[in-house]
Parts: structure tokens; C-alpha cells; sequence
């Protein structure tokens, strides 16, 4: 899956979509000239002959992803004519492999689209799709024969229709700018699970009860082209998140005792109400709209972040003593696992809604936290029961993921599994019954 806004989609004044033959052969048929972002190139990328030697196409990929991404075209020559490649002599995982040996880091996210030609001349081409990278500075490592046989390692940038690279000034700033993107993201995550676990806690009439809180958000903007979802997007994108998360669930754990994920849609029978830049759904905040069933917020923000909030101990009332001084929060577990399934096929359906290709990180935590112990739930013999056996600690450490940029269902239930896990792990107990 490559991104879907690309120099291309700006200059063709196209939306956001996949980048298709007709694209690059109406930018090639109008003379669309190179740019930071875009490079043509008449031949395939080869191999060395000599072993460690310099790498032009892992040069090329790190360029793009130490600027702001961009296409790499093969098949287009210098004086932007089609000239087509050979794409049965096109590797994926030979490509791939260059990046990993030559670069350092290696950059991650790097699609690669077969075009065969559509227009009956047989001049197909491939599209390398680099993402702008998170973790730049990348360095580019090999021997150089133009540097007198010396092994180099420089990081190499677009500027115009150029590659250069980066003096040490630039590859200080480059780093300043990991790390700050680094701090905003913490510090905006840190910001999503403080407002929601205020939110929760101050609107609910019963404070003693374990909320599992989820913010995930992307780590590089949407652009700004991109519209944000209506009322009835957003309620599909729900409705969607639902049925990938059942999906998810049968595969990753075969536990017919485990509900299903019946948690969000519970609120599918609502329309989601519109907030500051945001859709809200939820079953608590309106007295009107205040049900029975467990309590859940759910929040798709314009900008891809996607919060969600969910009651772990209504549907496990059979304990809630006070005990040595510390009020027990009963926790349900197969709740917990299945809002996490269900919140990370939120965040997927809702990035494929948007149309964004960044990768997402997410947070979860079990609030309200400290002067509490929470005391873990699970089904046996078709009822809840404490688990005894669990450890019933006073505080849990939050539990991190990151979501990849072109996330299968493997990689879905990968996230969700990091994020329960992280959790459960804290109680002695494992995703998977004992």
C-alpha cells in the first residue's frame, strides 16, 4: 500500500488515491520536471559487482526520506519520455534488502507499484514510494570509487532536482528534529489520555471503577487537503471497525467463552454527535442517550487521532470490598482484550477513511490509577469469578504500540496482542486462556 497524496495527485490536481499508470503517463506527456519529491529514472536499479560497494538506489530512497518523501520512476528517461521497464526483473525483496544492508537506519515503509502499461506500449513502469522518515537522519554506508576506494557514511538529501549531502550542521538539526518529533508525539498522547480520564471520571456518577483509556494518533500530519469524515463516514467506519474486530478475535484467540465485540456496537445505533474538531459517540455523556450497558466513549478527531474510553468493571460486579485500606476495582479481562481488539480496527478503518499512510502510535492505560488495587475478572463456567490466582496490583504501567503505515490483519492483531498483553502482563495473566 503506497500513500495515497503525492506530487503527482498535486500537480494533476487529482484526490487522494493510489498512484496509477495514467497518472505518471499524463505528468510524462505534460513534461512534469523533477523535484525534491520526484525522480525519474530510465533503467532499473542494479546490483554491484563489487561486494560493499556504494549503493545509487539505497542512495536515492534515503535522499527522499531524509527531505519530505517522494516517487522514484523508473521506466521515464532524462528528457521525461516513456521508455518502459523490463518489471519481471523487479525484486521487491532484492530492493528491500539493499536498504537493509546499505542504509543506516534503514528506512521502513518503502511500497514498490508494478504499472504494466495500460495504453497497449508495452512501457510499463515502477513506482518506488518513499515516505517522508521519522527517523531521519539516514546514513548511506559503502565503499565509493569516486571517493579514492574509501568506505563513506554521509546522509545524502533532495534539494531541487538533486541529491546532496548533509553537512554536519544539518545532520545535527536533522536529529534535533527526531527527537522534538519524538516529544510532541509523547506529549500529545500524554495530553488525549489526561483530557479523556477527566472526562470519564467526571461525568461518571460512580467513581469507583477501573476505565481502560486508548489514544492513538499519527506520528507525521494528515495533509491538510484531506476533508474530514461526515456523520455517516464516521458511523460506517464504526460500523466496519466492528466486524474487522470479530474477525480479528476468531483468529487470535479460539476462546468460545470470550463475548464477542459487542462493545462499540452498542453504539451504532446512534449518531455520532460533533465535537471540537471531532465525532463523539458515547453512551454516558447525554442523560438521554444513558444505557444499561457497559460505559464507552468513542472519538475520531479531524486530524487521525482516535480516543477511546471503556468501563472495565461493569461487567464485573462480583467484587468491590474494601480490603487493608485499598478499594478493590474489579477489572474485567475479556473486556479489556476485546476493546483493545476493537479500538485497534478503529484506528485502521479510520486511517483507511482519511486516506493516510503515517504510521500510528498508541497508548493504552487502566485509570484511575494510584490509591486503588485493581483486582482482575475472568469468565469460568460461563459466569465471572476474581481470579485468585492474578496478582492485584495497585498501579499499571501504561502499554505502547505502533501501528505500521501498511497494516494486514497480522499486523492488526500484532498491535492489539503488544497492547492487552502489556496490560494483562501486569496481572500475571496472559491474552490466552490457561
Amino acid at each position: 500500500m503506497a500513500r495515497s497524496w503525492t506530487r503527482l495527485h498535486d500537480y494533476l490536481g487529482h484526490p487522494p488515491g493510489p498512484v496509477t499508470y495514467d497518472m505518471v503517463a499524463e505528468a510524462v506527456r505534460r513534461k512534469l520536471g523533477e523535484s525534491d519529491d520526484l525522480d525519474w529514472k530510465e533503467a532499473l536499479p542494479t546490483e554491484s559487482k563489487v561486494k560493499g560497494e556504494w549503493n545509487e538506489f539505497a542512495k536515492d530512497v534515503a535522499a527522499m526520506a531524509n527531505t519530505r518523501g517522494g516517487l522514484l520512476v523508473y521506466g521515464v528517461s532524462d528528457t521525461i519520455e516513456r521508455v518502459g521497464i523490463d518489471l519481471g526483473k523487479v525484486s521487491d525483496k532484492q530492493l528491500g534488502q539493499w536498504l537493509r544492508v546499505h542504509l543506516q537506519p534503514t528506512v521502513s515503509g518503502v511500497s514498490y507499484l508494478k504499472l504494466p502499461a495500460t495504453d497497449g506500449s508495452g512501457k510499463d513502469l515502477l513506482v518506488v514510494d518513499v515516505p517522508a522518515s521519522e527517523m531521519a537522519p539516514h546514513f548511506l554506508y559503502g565503499w565509493q570509487q569516486k571517493d579514492k576506494d574509501k568506505t563513506t557514511f554521509n546522509a545524502p538529501f533532495r534539494h531541487r532536482d538533486d541529491t546532496y549531502y548533509m553537512p554536519e550542521h544539518q545532520i545535527a538539526l536533522a536529529y534535533r528534529a527526531r527527537f522534538a518529533r519524538q516529544d510532541a508525539a509523547d506529549t500529545a498522547l500524554n495530553q488525549h489520555m489526561r483530557h479523556t480520564t477527566e472526562l470519564v471520571l467526571g461525568e461518571s456518577e460512580n467513581h469507583a471503577a477501573a476505565w481502560l483509556v486508548v489514544a492513538a494518533r499519527p506520528t507525521r500530519p494528515i495533509p491538510r487537503m484531506v476533508p474530514a469524515l461526515s456523520r455517516s463516514e464516521a458511523q460506517h467506519v464504526m460500523s466496519r471497525s466492528s466486524k474487522r474486530a470479530e474477525g480479528l478475535l476468531a483468529s487470535a484467540i479460539p476462546m468460545p467463552r470470550l463475548l464477542g465485540p459487542q462493545l462499540f456496537r452498542e453504539l451504532l445505533a446512534n449518531n455520532p454527535r460533533k465535537g471540537l474538531r471531532r465525532w463523539v459517540d458515547t453512551n454516558m455523556l447525554v442523560p438521554a442517550r444513558a444505557t444499561h450497558q457497559c460505559r464507552i466513549l468513542v472519538e475520531l478527531h479531524h486530524d487521525g487521532t482516535v480516543v477511546t474510553a471503556v468501563d472495565l468493571s461493569h461487567s464485573a460486579s462480583p467484587y468491590t470490598g474494601v480490603e487493608e485500606g485499598d478499594v478493590h476495582l474489579p477489572v474485567a479481562a475479556w473486556v479489556l482484550i476485546s476493546a483493545v481488539f476493537e479500538t485497534v480496527s478503529l484506528v485502521h478503518e479510520h486511517r483507511l477513511a482519511l486516506h493516510t499512510d503515517t504510521p500510528i502510535d498508541l497508548r493504552a492505560a487502566l485509570e484511575p490509577g494510584a490509591g486503588f488495587r485493581f483486582t482482575p475478572v475472568v469468565v469460568s463456567h460461563g459466569r465471572p469469578e476474581i481470579a485468585e490466582w492474578a496478582r492485584q496490583p495497585r498501579t499499571i504501567q501504561p502499554a505502547h504500540t505502533e501501528l505500521a503505515p501498511f497494516a494486514d490483519d497480522q499486523a492488526l492483531i500484532a498491535a492489539a496482542t503488544d497492547l492487552a498483553e502489556g496490560l494483562l502482563h501486569q496481572f500475571g495473566m496472559d491474552i490466552l486462556p490457561t
